[in-house]
């Protein structure tokens, strides 16, 4: 019943946002709620599967948006995806340099502070490494900041195109029971060799591929689906605030904040550069190559009538080279313990 009822209070926080005119309102709504009852009572609702259902809602909408995804676009992409990736190495360097450094932090909390994965992997890496206080603060303050500041500097649009959908006929929602088992069980394999939080990652590509093949024709993500996946997603985030005090937060939410900001401001230099050398849109990339908070991302751009092909591929490639890398360093391990 508490969970409920604290579901029910960042939902009408939330809602309350979203309808006084703040940007993205029930998003920051349900945070802010979420993380002053886990502050004020040490309880965070747990609603399982909640994350499953954000990557799962989150990732199908994301697909759907691949309609004229081809290989002329994908080659179109090819020097914007490889400046990403040379952007992340640099975003990783710099802040990890500032937290070992500037900071006095040790070489696996820095790591695990800079791993600029998508808010599901975050989780699992924090849970499955045991990660200090320090680090889950870092990752905290880097959600909030990306979350505020992309949610405010990009207007929000209450109508979407989301929510215009032609009848679920039998056909069709056979053909979406199907596409999410499909993503259930390859997300399950992918999981079980140790790619963290897989299922965005499997939803994003195997709804492609059914869009592709004509499979879902006319079909829309219903509003409700991603405004209840934005309120769990709020409550994910705020619900991390249980376990840190008021002394943790400002103590060490200042290295967090100073990396956070040299990650984003590198973002924004590369995007910069990459607008001029290629004649693309700078908000775009910057959106594009902000380091993680893909699910925020994706919530934002579908709201605020961005590219949101472009920018989800790339946050796509980012999900691809970072989610596997830990399952390939796993494996490794594993093979050398084995010889």
């Amino acid at each position: 019943m508490k969970t409920l009822l604290y579901l029910l209070i960042a939902a009408g926080v939330g809602t309350a946002l979203q309808h006084a005119g703040i940007p993205h309102g029930l998003l920051l709504g349900s945070i802010l709620a979420t993380a002053v009852i886990a502050s004020r009572f040490r309880f965070s609702p747990t609603v399982r599967f909640s994350l499953g259902y954000v990557q799962l809602v989150l990732g199908i909408a994301t697909g759907l948006m691949f309609t004229a995804w081809d290989s002329q676009t994908v080659a179109a992409m090819l020097p914007s995806l490889g400046l990403m990736l040379l952007c992340l190495v640099v975003q990783s360097t710099v802040a990890g340099f500032s937290l070992l450094k500037v900071a006095g932090w040790n070489r696996k909390d820095t790591l695990l502070a800079v791993y600029p994965g998508a808010l599901a992997a975050v989780f699992d890496l924090l849970e499955s490494e045991r990660a200090s206080s320090k680090v889950i603060v870092v990752h905290l303050v880097r959600l909030l900041s990306i979350t505020l500041l992309v949610s405010f500097c990009i207007p929000g649009q209450t109508h979407l195109a989301i929510a215009q959908s032609s009848p679920l006929d039998m056909s069709m929602a056979l053909t979406l029971l199907s596409l999410i088992a499909m993503c259930l069980l390859l997300g399950r394999l992918l999981l079980n060799v140790g790619v963290p939080a897989p299922f965005m990652l499997t939803a994003i590509v195997l709804t492609g591929v059914y869009v592709k093949l004509g499979y879902l024709h006319g079909f829309q993500m219903p509003a409700w689906s991603v405004d209840s996946a934005a309120v769990l997603l709020g409550v994910l985030i705020g619900s991390k605030f249980k376990d840190i005090s008021l002394a943790q937060l400002w103590h060490h939410g200042r290295a967090g904040l100073m990396s956070v900001a040299l990650m984003l401001l590198i973002a924004a230099a590369f995007a910069g550069v990459a607008g001029r050398v290629l004649g693309s849109d700078p908000l775009s990339l910057w959106l594009a190559y902000i380091p993680g908070a893909v699910e925020t991302i994706a919530i934002v751009a579908f709201s605020g009538g961005l590219n949101v092909v472009f920018i989800l591929t790339h946050h796509l490639m980012r999900m691809v080279v970072l989610h596997f890398a830990p399952a390939l360093i796993v494996q490794a391990r594993r093979w050398r313990e084995d010889v």
